[in-house]
């Protein structure tokens, strides 16, 4: 293989399994076709009243439209990027997101997610851990999550102004408890 055909390769694949699917959202549901692009991706997801996180593709729940609600996403290890962040719209019960060694995660994905108006009702906590790409800008776009009750940083090396960032959100949310492990 020629040098960087591997990575493009990649890429193009990401780029497929982060494709909206607009009808698909119509006809199962925004929680059951979010479930479907996060699990796609790598990602695990757990539903409301469950203690379980669904990791399986193929082993989704099924029942009827709407029984089963996302509370919570750990995107570890996962190939989300933010052409498919459109599939977080209609996801009204999502408390708890976590970002940890997403390599496609970037600035413009942290503000997609807090310009989403359900997950600035619903989301109570956010790590972000390991993402290289977010930097100062991608941080102080969260301060639209005005739910937002605990925040993780974590191994954030983008993050250059640390003390001015750290200090315009915590007076943007005042009631955030904001934990940093960052050097």
């Amino acid at each position: 293989l020629p040098p960087g055909s591997c990575r493009t390769f990649w890429g193009w694949l990401n780029a497929v399994f982060n494709k909206v699917d607009h009808e698909r959202i119509r006809a199962v549901g925004p929680d059951r076709a979010a479930s479907e692009w996060l699990l796609r991706c790598g990602a695990l997801v757990r539903y409301q009243g469950s203690p379980r996180w669904q990791q399986d593709y193929n082993g989704l729940p099924t029942g009827p439209l709407g029984k089963y609600k996302i509370e919570a996403i750990n995107a570890t290890e996962s190939c989300i990027m933010y052409r498919g962040f459109e599939y977080l719209d209609g996801l009204e019960h999502v408390t708890d997101i976590k970002l940890e060694k997403c390599m496609y995660i970037q600035d413009q994905c942290l503000q997609r997610l807090s310009e989403t108006s359900t997950l600035q009702k619903s989301l109570q906590q956010l790590k972000i851990i390991s993402c290289g790409n977010v930097t100062d800008k991608g941080i102080l776009a969260l301060h639209k999550l005005t739910n937002l009750e605990y925040l993780y940083l974590s191994d954030l090396p983008g993050i250059r102004e640390k003390e001015t960032t750290f200090r315009v959100l915590q007076q943007a949310l005042p009631n955030l408890e904001l934990e940093l492990d960052l050097e």
